[in-house]
């Protein structure tokens, strides 16, 4: 934005309340396990670098401050790198994902965000209407590498929904309380004949001492499978079905607590269950005597994070997780995952972040690491922002 100031760009992006920017984050992970980190993510590829992000952002803010008359905006996020084979919603750009050969595509485009907006100021003490795809509103961590605490993520965020289409509600009451309410179409689903209603919500309330903050959020809607055709026992055609995840159902809380300028606290704690689960992945058809019955799968974490503040340039974060897999269905591997995350940023100049973690995994009722009940990450992101 800088080298267009003086530019006839410039002036139309000026004119126009436009800007543009994003970032470029890369990393490398070195592994004990061979060839995949999984279930880790995003950065699952053992001792590899990766282009996790090329982000570019172009948007027309709302105005919240300083005026009471209604105001209009619009924003897109592109993502290009290895992260969109995660971030990817189902029916919108999925043929990328594998090549001719029936490989995995490493890198890809995801438009993550694309929608428009208005702010109505006088509607309680502010209201901001959403129209198209955005973020799911609850959690601690986020899809961005610049907003995200740590270079990895907890399974409770890999394990929640990550966008959705819709059309939300984000309103102010007052200093304390605020809330967001979205009509959806599905869990990181597009525009596609599987797609069903849902509801999310986050009710968020901020304490007057500016130190205790509590965010309940939720996604509700039918909780079951998206299977095409009704279970038939006789024939076991749900077990013929495509699998999906994107109708489950999920209650998420993160209270954070900042002790002072130093020292901040956070925990969040997730269960998910979903119905209806067929045969063809964890947690499916089980078998009640001579009858067979649709599995439900149940999934659920609590994760603490202590932050440190040690110089204006220096930070570093302890996280802290267990995440039960109760049948398998989320990481196709069952049990507890008790996992420690261990990370510094670095920040030496504006606009340069560096990021090295080490992470520990282990499950002591499956083998989900190539076999391994357990698996030692060494890895550092270098993010460069503009």
């Amino acid at each position: 934005m800088r080298e267009l100031q003086g530019t006839w760009l410039g002036a139309l992006f000026d004119d126009n309340r436009v800007s543009f920017s994003g970032w470029t984050e890369m990393s490398y992970t070195a592994s004990t396990s061979q060839v995949s980190n999984l279930p880790v993510a995003f950065n699952d590829r053992a001792n590899t670098f990766l282009l996790q992000q090329q982000w570019f952002r172009l948007e027309r803010p709302i105005v919240t401050t300083g005026t009471t008359d209604p105001s209009f905006g619009a924003h897109l996020d592109v993502l290009v790198g290895s992260d969109y084979r995660w971030t990817l919603i189902r029916g919108l750009f999925n043929s990328q994902l594998d090549n001719s050969t029936g490989a995995q595509n490493l890198y890809g485009v995801d438009p993550l965000q694309f929608y428009v907006n208005a702010y109505v100021p006088n509607l309680f003490r502010g209201t901001e209407f959403r129209v198209g795809r955005t973020y799911n509103p609850w959690g601690y961590e986020s899809l961005e590498a610049v907003s995200t605490p740590l270079l990895s993520r907890s399974y409770a965020f890999f394990n929640t929904p990550f966008t959705l289409m819709g059309i939300g509600a984000y309103t102010t009451f007052s200093p304390e309380w605020s809330t967001i309410f979205i009509l959806a179409n599905g869990n990181d689903t597009y525009l596609v004949p599987y797609q069903e209603a849902r509801m999310f919500g986050k009710i968020t309330y901020a304490a007057a001492n500016q130190r205790d903050n509590v965010q309940f959020g939720w996604t509700l809607g039918r909780g079951k499978f998206n299977t095409g055709a009704p279970f038939d026992p006789a024939t076991v055609a749900l077990a013929q079905e495509p699998a999906g995840h994107n109708n489950f159902n999920a209650f998420d809380i993160v209270y954070t607590h900042i002790f002072n300028s130093v020292f901040t606290y956070a925990n969040e704690t997730m269960y998910a269950w979903q119905t209806g689960v067929p045969a063809n992945v964890p947690g499916g058809i089980v078998r009640s005597g001579p009858d067979l019955t649709a599995g439900t799968a149940h999934w659920a974490s609590s994760v603490q994070y202590l932050r440190f503040n040690l110089t204006e340039h220096v930070s570093s974060i302890l996280r802290v997780e267990t995440f039960d897999d109760f049948n398998g269905q989320r990481t196709g591997f069952p049990g507890l995952y008790s996992v420690v995350t261990g990370g510094v940023q670095f920040r030496p100049r504006k606009g340069l972040i560096i990021r090295p973690e080490l992470r520990y995994d282990y499950n002591g009722e499956s083998r989900p690491f190539e076999g391994k009940h357990g698996q030692f990450l060494a890895a550092s992101d270098l993010i460069l922002r503009w």
